[in-house]
């Protein structure tokens, strides 16, 4: 799996913000596959086996995305992709780690990378790039 060409799945409520981070990731060479709430995301793992997921924290109820995360990373159903990198994406300004700092589990929610929305599309499109990048390196050791 090379960087250019990955699959990224886009598992976001608000079809504008897929369309609009879409016609980005697509602009830089990603195939992207989009998802509109946290249950369809879940199920398009395996079919798809992205190489990055792109998630959203408020979607079908408040806090599907933290769900999401967990599942994939945690729940033996979704083992196969317990390696793909998260980067959540959200309106929410802090991230599960600081928002739950005193919460024992919140290392279950939380996502390797995390931006704020509006996205800076520069530093989304790095983060991307350096998402990417680890999981290769870690695939070809």
């Amino acid at each position: 799996m090379g960087v250019a060409g990955a699959k990224i799945l886009i598992i976001d409520d608000d079809a504008d913000f897929r369309t609009s981070v879409t016609a980005v990731l697509e602009g830089a060479g990603y195939q992207v596959v989009g998802a509109s709430s946290g249950r369809e995301g879940l199920g398009k793992i395996a079919g798809e086996l992205p190489d990055l997921i792109v998630l959203d924290i408020i979607m079908e109820y408040g806090s599907a995305g933290y769900e999401v995360n967990q599942a994939i990373k945690f729940r033996e159903e979704y083992s196969q992709g317990r390696d793909i990198p998260i980067l959540m994406v959200s309106s929410i300004e802090l991230d599960p780690g600081t928002l739950y700092s005193r919460a024992a589990e919140v290392t279950m929610i939380t996502p390797d990378a995390y931006l704020t929305k509006p996205l800076n599309i520069p530093v989304f499109l790095d983060r991307v790039r350096e998402l990417l990048a680890t999981r290769q390196k870690k695939a070809t050791s």
